[in-house]
């Protein structure tokens, strides 16, 4: 497994760590370990136009931690780490200036940190488990017999390694009756997205065959279509069980009154590079919500986003936006993408409810301008009531909520059409 494979990995993984305390979550310590450091070294890298090495100061530091619920041990040794790899520069006050940083290397650098960790057998197992049912989903017994294999371990041992990835999230299983298939969230990320789709539709009867037809016409299309959109097309259950087993990616927008989602393809970026690695934690597809709220949703009085692909272009290009007066809507809208540090809003001095923002991360914004780019914006999607923007949820936590609430026939579905996958048709 390459760097940037195995960093996006542990990226991902870490996440799903993040709860887990006890032994389970000590077998698993060094994925922990080396995928929270790459997240900080993400949050800290700076990929703008005439700024190779910027400088952020202490305190912002300390904010940009206390935003993603870093803690002050792991901001210190997250830090030391960083610096010791040559990858930050810390001065004697705490600032802390980040040296030309790009996605790849965020992947770079958090597959170096896990191998100077020394991980064990189990650790490596895990991620090359994970790629392999990320390429097709693999029936329990097989994988047991895999990890059995790699690590050298009992069936009882090997078991017990994949029921630890089933509790954190890091696979899936799908059960039916005698049948016990796992999969990911990235089945349908890794370039076979057409072939898949085809084996899905194959398996459909002929009017939901049409339906899914329909939505995946509209998508190629618009890029992003509306949650409810798609689900009046689809009908409650056939929406369900394509989010559940992972063929349309749901996002989720939400401010203190409701929360709106809506749907993109997995193989959105594949125009760009491959999905998984290009936006492993999901900046991008963060950006797009927040766009999407803007041009859709956001009144003209707080300020509306007419032209999302001139807008993402001028950010790219390094230009802050708002003009000189500056717009209230940017102050409200973009919280979770200043969180996220792809983004910074700046006040203007003599109107202090409006503001002006400039990016962050110019190759995050290039990667949500190949969405946006020749008519694939989400131009139609309906997202909340015209209240600010505040949180997003990505698709493998969506996902998983919408899993959890499958019936018996919902359940039997995802492992008849997984069972398909891993079969090749």
């Amino acid at each position: 497994m390459d760097k940037t494979t195995k960093g996006a990995w542990l990226l991902a993984q870490s996440k799903s760590l993040d709860a887990m305390t006890g032994a389970g979550a000590a077998r698993l310590e060094n994925i922990s370990y080396a995928g929270r450091i790459g997240r900080l070294y993400n949050l800290l890298r700076r990929n703008r136009a005439n700024e190779p090495n910027p400088t952020i100061e202490p305190a912002m530091v300390r904010r940009i931690c206390q935003l993603n619920n870093i803690d002050r041990p792991s901001r210190e040794t997250g830090l030391k780490v960083l610096k010791d790899a040559g990858r930050i520069d810390v001065a004697k006050n705490e600032a802390v200036s980040v040296l030309g940083a790009t996605s790849r290397a965020v992947l770079e650098v958090t597959a170096e940190i896990f191998a100077d960790a020394n991980p064990t057998l189990d650790e490596e197992t895990v991620l090359e488990l994970s790629e392999r049912v990320a390429e097709k989903p693999v029936e329990r017994r097989e994988a047991a017999e895999f990890v059995g294999d790699l690590c050298k371990i009992s069936s009882s041992r090997a078991s017990a390694l994949i029921d630890l990835c089933k509790s954190t999230a890091i696979v899936d299983e799908a059960t039916d009756r005698d049948r016990a298939i796992l999969f990911n969230s990235n089945t349908f990320r890794d370039g076979q997205y057409a072939r898949k789709a085809h084996l899905m539709l194959d398996a459909l009867n002929s009017t939901d065959r049409a339906r899914l037809s329909e939505v995946q016409d509209k998508l190629r299309c618009k890029g992003m279509l509306s949650d409810e959109d798609v689900r009046k097309i689809l009908g409650d259950d056939l929406y369900k069980r394509l989010i559940s087993v992972g063929l349309f990616d749901r996002i989720e927008v939400s401010n203190p009154t409701e929360a709106v989602g809506y749907i993109t393809s997995p193989n959105d970026f594949q125009k760009y590079g491959r999905p998984f690695e290009e936006d492993p934690i999901d900046d991008a597809k963060a950006l797009l919500a927040s766009m999407t709220y803007g041009r859709t949703r956001s009144h003209e009085y707080r300020g509306r986003i007419t032209l999302p692909a001139a807008l993402l272009r001028a950010l790219i290009a390094g230009r802050e936006v708002g003009g000189e007066s500056g717009v209230r809507a940017i102050g409200e809208d973009y919280k979770e993408l200043e969180a996220r540090q792809v983004v910074k809003v700046t006040p203007r001095p003599r109107n202090p409810d409006r503001y002006t923002f400039h990016l962050l991360k110019k190759d995050v914004g290039e990667l949500a301008l190949t969405i946006v780019r020749g008519g694939a914006a989400a131009q139609e999607a309906m997202l909340l009531d015209g209240s600010a923007a505040t949180a997003f949820k990505g698709p493998h936590k969506v996902r998983t909520e919408v899993r959890e609430k499958n019936s018996i026939s919902d359940k039997r579905f995802v492992a008849e059409a997984l069972d398909r996958l891993r079969s090749g048709g």
